[in-house]
Protein backbone atom coordinates (compact mmCIF):
# COMPACT_ATOMS: atom_id res chain seq x y z
CA UNK A 1 0.00 0.00 0.00
CA UNK A 2 1.20 3.50 -0.79
CA UNK A 3 0.19 6.39 1.46
CA UNK A 4 -0.42 9.41 -0.75
CA UNK A 5 -0.40 12.83 0.88
CA UNK A 6 -2.24 15.75 -0.66
CA UNK A 7 -0.36 18.98 -1.31
CA UNK A 8 -3.36 20.79 0.13
CA UNK A 9 -2.65 21.00 3.87
CA UNK A 10 -5.88 22.90 4.61
CA UNK A 11 -8.61 20.26 4.98
CA UNK A 12 -11.16 22.66 6.44
CA UNK A 13 -13.90 24.00 4.17
CA UNK A 14 -12.80 27.49 3.23
CA UNK A 15 -15.06 30.48 3.75
CA UNK A 16 -15.12 30.93 -0.02
CA UNK A 17 -16.65 27.46 -0.52
CA UNK A 18 -20.35 27.05 -1.16
CA UNK A 19 -22.56 28.09 1.71
CA UNK A 20 -24.94 25.75 3.48
CA UNK A 21 -28.42 26.38 2.15
CA UNK A 22 -31.82 25.64 3.58
CA UNK A 23 -34.64 24.84 1.19
CA UNK A 24 -38.27 24.61 2.25
CA UNK A 25 -41.66 24.11 0.64
CA UNK A 26 -45.18 23.96 2.05
CA UNK A 27 -47.45 21.06 1.06
CA UNK A 28 -51.17 21.47 1.74
CA UNK A 29 -52.66 17.99 1.53
CA UNK A 30 -56.21 19.39 1.72
CA UNK A 31 -55.71 20.57 -1.87
CA UNK A 32 -54.99 17.02 -3.10
CA UNK A 33 -56.75 13.71 -3.26
CA UNK A 34 -54.22 11.43 -1.60
CA UNK A 35 -54.12 7.89 -0.26
CA UNK A 36 -51.71 5.45 1.38
CA UNK A 37 -48.48 4.88 -0.60
CA UNK A 38 -48.77 8.20 -2.48
CA UNK A 39 -45.47 10.06 -2.77
CA UNK A 40 -44.75 13.77 -3.11
CA UNK A 41 -41.34 14.85 -4.45
CA UNK A 42 -41.03 18.16 -2.63
CA UNK A 43 -37.44 19.44 -2.79
CA UNK A 44 -34.99 18.67 -5.59
CA UNK A 45 -31.51 17.52 -4.55
CA UNK A 46 -28.80 18.39 -7.09
CA UNK A 47 -26.10 15.85 -7.91
CA UNK A 48 -22.99 16.04 -5.69
CA UNK A 49 -24.90 17.37 -2.68
CA UNK A 50 -24.84 16.43 0.99
CA UNK A 51 -28.18 16.63 2.76
CA UNK A 52 -27.11 17.38 6.31
CA UNK A 53 -30.64 17.03 7.67
CA UNK A 54 -34.21 17.11 6.44
CA UNK A 55 -37.54 17.14 8.21
CA UNK A 56 -41.02 18.55 8.31
CA UNK A 57 -43.10 20.76 10.52
CA UNK A 58 -46.87 20.16 10.74
CA UNK A 59 -48.40 23.63 10.34
CA UNK A 60 -52.05 22.51 10.35
CA UNK A 61 -52.85 19.18 11.98
CA UNK A 62 -54.73 16.47 10.10
CA UNK A 63 -58.47 16.42 10.76
CA UNK A 64 -59.42 13.61 8.36
CA UNK A 65 -59.87 11.31 11.35
CA UNK A 66 -58.36 8.23 9.75
CA UNK A 67 -54.97 8.09 11.51
CA UNK A 68 -53.12 9.22 8.37
CA UNK A 69 -49.31 9.13 8.57
CA UNK A 70 -46.39 10.70 6.72
CA UNK A 71 -42.73 9.72 6.34
CA UNK A 72 -39.88 11.73 4.81
CA UNK A 73 -37.20 10.19 2.64
CA UNK A 74 -36.00 9.98 -0.94
CA UNK A 75 -36.15 7.51 -3.84
CA UNK A 76 -34.15 4.93 -1.83
CA UNK A 77 -36.52 4.79 1.12
CA UNK A 78 -39.65 6.40 2.52
CA UNK A 79 -38.23 7.11 5.99
CA UNK A 80 -34.61 8.16 5.41
CA UNK A 81 -35.08 11.43 7.35
CA UNK A 82 -38.31 11.09 9.37
CA UNK A 83 -39.98 7.80 10.36
CA UNK A 84 -43.63 7.33 9.52
CA UNK A 85 -45.92 8.90 12.09
CA UNK A 86 -49.24 10.58 12.60
CA UNK A 87 -49.73 14.23 11.69
CA UNK A 88 -52.67 14.72 14.08
CA UNK A 89 -50.81 17.43 16.04
CA UNK A 90 -48.85 20.50 14.95
CA UNK A 91 -45.08 20.79 15.38
CA UNK A 92 -41.73 19.47 14.16
CA UNK A 93 -41.37 15.74 13.65
CA UNK A 94 -38.48 13.78 15.19
CA UNK A 95 -35.57 13.39 12.80
CA UNK A 96 -33.81 10.13 12.08
CA UNK A 97 -30.47 12.06 12.34
CA UNK A 98 -29.17 10.68 9.07
CA UNK A 99 -27.12 12.78 6.68
CA UNK A 100 -26.66 11.51 3.14
CA UNK A 101 -24.43 12.31 0.16
CA UNK A 102 -25.99 12.16 -3.30
CA UNK A 103 -23.79 11.51 -6.33
CA UNK A 104 -26.76 11.90 -8.68
CA UNK A 105 -29.86 14.04 -8.38
CA UNK A 106 -32.79 12.93 -6.26
CA UNK A 107 -35.71 14.44 -4.35
CA UNK A 108 -36.74 14.90 -0.74
CA UNK A 109 -39.96 12.89 -0.80
CA UNK A 110 -43.01 12.78 1.47
CA UNK A 111 -44.78 9.42 1.52
CA UNK A 112 -48.32 8.98 2.79
CA UNK A 113 -47.95 5.72 4.69
CA UNK A 114 -51.42 5.21 6.17
CA UNK A 115 -54.71 6.62 4.86
CA UNK A 116 -55.52 9.98 3.29
CA UNK A 117 -54.61 13.16 5.15
CA UNK A 118 -55.53 16.83 4.98
CA UNK A 119 -52.68 18.32 7.04
CA UNK A 120 -50.47 21.20 5.90
CA UNK A 121 -46.72 20.70 6.40
CA UNK A 122 -43.50 22.61 5.72
CA UNK A 123 -40.77 20.32 4.40
CA UNK A 124 -37.20 21.57 4.88
CA UNK A 125 -33.73 20.36 3.97
CA UNK A 126 -30.28 21.66 4.91
CA UNK A 127 -27.87 21.00 2.03
CA UNK A 128 -24.36 21.82 0.88
CA UNK A 129 -22.67 21.29 -2.48
CA UNK A 130 -19.85 18.75 -2.51
CA UNK A 131 -18.20 20.09 -5.64
CA UNK A 132 -17.80 23.77 -4.72
CA UNK A 133 -20.27 25.00 -7.31
CA UNK A 134 -19.09 22.73 -10.12
CA UNK A 135 -21.45 20.99 -12.48
CA UNK A 136 -23.43 17.81 -12.06
CA UNK A 137 -21.39 15.94 -14.69
CA UNK A 138 -18.43 15.10 -12.40
CA UNK A 139 -15.94 16.65 -14.82
CA UNK A 140 -13.92 18.46 -12.15
CA UNK A 141 -10.15 18.33 -12.60
CA UNK A 142 -7.51 17.49 -10.00
CA UNK A 143 -6.15 20.69 -8.44
CA UNK A 144 -3.54 19.26 -6.02
CA UNK A 145 -0.46 17.09 -6.35
CA UNK A 146 0.38 13.94 -4.41
CA UNK A 147 3.79 12.71 -3.31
Amino acid sequence: MTAYNSSNTNRIIKASSDAVRVMSEVVDFSSTTNAATDTFDVIGIPANTMVVAAGFDVLTADTAGNSGELALGDSSGAAVYVAAGTVAAAGQRTLVDDSKAYSSGDDIRLTVTVGAINAKVRVWATMISLDQGGNAADTDAQTVTFS
